[in-house]
């Protein structure tokens, strides 16, 4: 599992709105990392994304910036273990049974807590499919709201098309003969913004 761990260092290329050097980054292990969140009485979602990176993906290291506060998980505030575990679930194969029952259990003991990628695939696991489904095509067709496009830095341009379509496989995974327009042309919308996205960067 953890493939989206190499992923990380990539992450760390600029900031949202301007050029920023990528700050000098370490490897953690997850264990301290986690102990120092609860050392923190870090908030339940953050809990709940790095006990699933743990647990579920498997991870075992983190990258941070060097001289940061042991709880850091990633550059510039960013939850690199989230990222790390969505980017893992690929299209919602199914998990093997260990990984399938660390999912469930995190989702009964943090409930909506739980990020809501990760929920999605905690309540497919539990046969909640049509739970599951509406919580992803929610996510999906909230990912671009109005009718312009947002100005940020091309690579939360390219990281929500890259979310989209992860939301749409796991959709048709799921729900194979449902209607998934309304999601694939919040996809195209997301495309589009990115390929005219030349304000910042």
């Amino acid at each position: 599992m953890a493939a989206g761990l190499a992923a990380l260092s990539l992450v760390a290329l600029v900031r949202s709105s301007f050029a920023e050097p990528p700050p000098m980054m370490e490897p953690r292990p997850v264990a301290e990392v986690l102990a120092a969140l609860e050392a923190s009485k870090a908030d339940a979602a953050t809990m709940a994304s790095v006990r699933w990176y743990v647990e579920v993906t498997r991870g075992a290291v983190l990258q941070a910036p060097v001289g940061s506060p042991k709880s850091t998980l990633g550059p510039w505030g960013e939850n690199g273990a989230l990222q790390a575990a969505e980017d893992d679930l690929r299209d919602c194969t199914p998990l093997a049974i260990p990984e399938a029952q660390a999912a469930i259990a995190l989702h009964k003991e943090y409930k909506d807590a739980l990020p809501p990628m990760l929920r999605g695939v905690a309540l497919a696991h539990q046969g909640k499919l049509d739970d599951a489904a509406a919580l992803y095509r929610a996510m999906a067709l909230a990912s671009l709201p109005g009718n312009s496009c947002p100005s940020e830095h091309p690579m939360y341009s390219h990281r929500r098309i890259g979310r989209l379509q992860r939301l749409l496989s796991c959709l048709e995974r799921w729900q194979p003969k449902a209607n998934h327009a309304p999601v694939k042309k919040v996809l195209e919308r997301a495309r589009g913004c990115a390929a005219r996205n030349n304000s910042v960067g």
